[in-house]
């Protein structure tokens, strides 16, 4: 079995034309690249044991867009892709590769990205965290212990069918229409 859930945010946020060419190449390699490396290291073993579970960890983003973070998005969303590759390419082999994309989960990174946004709305990070997950069905985010039951689940026989699924974990974020959302909010008292 092989997890892989390493990953580093696009600080500062940029858009395509903005970013720093060296912090692209930085993002993509830790995000894409890394789990590429490993997968392609780990492979060879699994399939030697009689086959197994590889779990990626993407992201919301992976499937949707953020404002100026072209980096971050597009390293999550080849991660999907390239978990759906392998699935198909090791499949006949019993490797199984599924990729889950977790919404806001509260992690060290999380909370580091978004302190600067803590003096803008004159808060501390529980306010910030209940202000980012205001329009979200289950209005928090999550814990990491509830990202990794997914994974368990993922790496046990369980799931011995599954190979290819993109799992989206984001307390109902992806079905929530963000213009809608803002502009509900304006007539709640």
């Amino acid at each position: 079995m092989l997890v892989n859930n390493a990953a580093m945010d696009q600080d500062p946020p940029a858009t395509v034309a903005d970013i720093d060419v060296e912090l692209w190449h930085r993002v993509i390699e830790v995000n894409l690249t890394g789990p590429f490396l490993l997968m392609r290291a780990s492979i060879p073993h699994i399939i030697k044991g009689g086959g197994g579970s590889v779990i990626n960890v993407s992201s919301l983003a992976g499937l949707r867009s953020i404002p100026a973070m072209p980096a971050y998005c597009a390293s999550k969303g080849g991660l999907i892709k390239l978990t759906q590759q392998v699935a198909l390419d090791y499949g006949p082999f019993k490797v199984r590769c599924n990729v889950i994309c977790p919404g806001g989960v509260r992690t060290a990174m999380a909370e580091a990205a978004m302190s600067h946004f803590i003096d803008r709305l004159g808060t501390d990070l529980d306010g910030f965290f209940d202000y980012f997950s205001s329009n979200v069905p289950l209005r928090r985010v999550a814990s990491p212990q509830e990202v990794s039951g997914i994974c368990s689940y993922l790496a046990s026989d369980d799931s011995s069918f599954m190979t290819g699924a993109v799992l989206v974990i984001d307390g109902g974020a992806a079905v929530v229409d963000i213009s809608g959302a803002a502009i509900s909010r304006l007539g709640a008292k």
